[in-house]
């Protein structure tokens, strides 16, 4: 099968080049999405073009003009569109990049599709009306509701653009009845994880080798996540020889910074870099997502944090979100209740637990995502969805 694929994002070597001299995170959330996804298409057999818009803006780089050769990376093909690095010029370069791009990319024999980040509109606009002339099948990813995020024209070029699309790829199944209005065919894909180089799981955890039983944290230090019942909670649970290490930045960092140095049990580190927190997350005795359950917005989301736990085999105690399916039930530890109170008892009930317990339920869950969520797995899925609930014109 042969895929189009638009978004705004590029090879990994790349974008590493372009942010460099901005200093911001090398991968950021939908760099590594999109990514993890096209390469899992590929290793499935399909031939991958890629149409971006580049990700950059007048903050990333001063140069007027924007233009990065194609590339071939992995076997996937990479069109960059050239566009003038002012706002309204970019988004119109991007638009007619896409446009064209697909009206003339020359099909072979096998069924030939397309995958848009909703999100991107301009790509995703001009690759959809191309994708119309041409009578190629269009899926839209929506990994965030549009209409939860502002911008009234945006939203009002978003639902347009649902509407002309012929399937969804959606991260939770609740966001079926907010974007898909035609009842179109959707597929549900949580998300995935790299099924290559991954770090082997260890089971010389801090708290084999020396008794402390650590707990991290790493993410949003925000109030709006958690973060401020998840301290409070773990410091009313009074768990023996424990620590709470929290990693990240945000609006409660102050408050951290307070409570850690009134506290030795809670260890505040700040931003560091995912691959030093991966490495950490292989040691700990347990990983904790505190993020509350009744914003609506949990209902739309599935926290690629919570993959990226299981799949370390350290066990995984997190709430029980909305967007969260049940198959991932047995394979975590839940917290029924959010507030302080409930976080402090489901840590008091998880830590009265035999450390062999403990270690047996993290390395089912990587079993489990290694068995059924990597991109390689996930990629296939989109596959036999499009080939058979999305039939070509």
């Amino acid at each position: 099968m042969q895929i189009l694929y638009g978004f705004s994002n590029c090879t990994d070597s790349t974008y590493n080049r372009i942010v460099a001299e901005k200093k911001v995170a090398i991968l950021q959330p939908d760099q590594k999405y999109h990514g993890l996804l096209i390469r899992g298409l590929a290793e499935n057999g399909a031939r991958v073009t890629c149409l971006s818009g580049l990700p950059v803006n007048r903050e990333v780089t001063k140069r007027l003009i924007v233009h990065e050769k194609n590339e071939v990376e992995d076997g996937v093909r990479y069109r960059y569109f050239t566009t003038l690095n002012l706002p309204l010029f970019r988004q119109a370069g991007i638009f007619f990049g896409s446009f064209f791009s697909v009206l003339f990319f020359r099909k072979k024999k096998q069924k030939t599709a397309a995958i848009c980040d909703c999100l991107n509109i301009a790509n995703a606009f001009g690759m959809t009306l191309a994708c119309k002339l041409r009578r190629i099948p269009m899926v839209t990813i929506v990994t965030d509701l549009p209409d939860m995020m502002g911008g009234g024209i945006l939203r009002k070029f978003n639902n347009k653009l649902f509407s002309l699309v012929d399937g969804f790829l959606l991260l939770t199944e609740q966001m079926n009845e907010r974007v898909n209005k035609k009842g179109r065919p959707h597929i549900v894909l949580e998300g995935q994880v790299n099924g290559k180089d991954l770090p082997i799981s260890s089971d010389e955890s801090i708290e084999k080798t020396t008794g402390k039983k650590v707990i991290l944290y790493a993410g949003s230090v925000c109030r709006l996540y958690g973060i401020e019942q998840l301290v409070k909670g773990f410091l009313a649970a009074c768990l023996e020889n424990a620590e709470l290490h929290i990693y990240g930045d945000g609006d409660y960092r102050e408050e951290l910074q307070k409570i850690s140095s009134e506290n030795a049990s809670v260890k505040y580190f700040g931003v560091c870099k995912n691959s030093e927190i991966v490495e950490k997350e292989h040691r700990v005795s347990l990983l904790v997502n505190p993020r509350p359950t009744a914003p609506e917005y949990t209902k739309y989301s599935f926290p690629s944090k919570n993959m990226e736990y299981m799949v370390s085999g350290t066990p995984l105690l997190t709430t029980n979100l909305p967007g969260m399916p049940k198959e991932y039930h047995p394979y975590v530890y839940l917290i029924e209740d959010d507030s302080e109170n409930g976080i402090c008892k489901a840590l008091q009930k998880v830590f009265a637990l035999p450390f062999d317990e403990r270690l047996e339920k993290g390395k089912s869950a990587r079993a489990f995502v290694l068995a059924n969520k990597t991109n390689a797995t996930q990629a296939k899925k989109l596959l036999d969805f499009i080939g058979k609930e999305i039939p070509g014109r």
